[in-house]
């Protein structure tokens, strides 16, 4: 299970800075492009959305499902396992009835701290944001997310309860952007 918040942001030197002065440790740096897949009747048949995605990170490459069974914004249900051949990847999304919704493209800073994983994200057509993510289930939540929002003094109003996916299905007025929520 994924927890995480994000929130836009207008100085990512800044915010950079307040990551580090909290702690954060730098674990890496990179670019990835991002092709989700969907198709909008098999949702409906189920009752709830869920993407395939198959990301390109230069020389690593990842099959990944994200499902928003539970209902809850910021919350996925996530398996992601390693590919060699993204090219082959698509070919079976696409041969098993899901198209192609969306491509996002971001340049990824990476830190740790304790056990949440902080990024600053640029996304190509939407600008510069932090993303505050979390695998441990048992220990945290929104709140204590927020708290670190807090700390890095993001006003609550640039708070984003949609993930980049959403942001760009809407900006571009995709049908899909009624159904993936998250």
């Amino acid at each position: 299970m994924e927890i995480e918040i994000r929130a836009k942001i207008n100085n990512i030197k800044n915010t950079e800075r307040c990551i580090v002065g909290l702690g954060a440790k730098l674990v890496k740096q990179k670019r990835q492009i991002d092709k989700y897949f969907g198709e909008i009747n098999l949702f409906k048949k189920l009752g709830y959305s869920f993407l395939m995605r198959v990301r390109n990170e230069g020389d690593k490459k990842f099959l990944t499902y994200k499902g928003a069974e539970s209902k809850k914004d910021g919350v996925w249900e996530e398996y992601e396992f390693n590919i060699n051949n993204e090219i082959m990847a698509e070919a079976m999304l696409k041969a098993m009835g899901l198209e192609k919704i969306i491509e996002v493209k971001k340049n990824r800073v990476e830190y740790k701290l304790d056990y949440l994983t902080i990024c600053l994200d640029t996304i190509e057509g939407l600008g510069c944001f932090i993303e505050i993510e979390s695998q441990n289930d048992n220990d945290i939540d929104k709140d204590k997310l927020k708290k670190i929002i807090d700390k890095l003094n993001i006003e609550d109003d640039l708070i984003m309860h949609k993930g980049y996916v959403t942001m760009l299905l809407i900006k571009n007025n995709s049908p899909y952007s009624k159904y993936i929520v998250n």
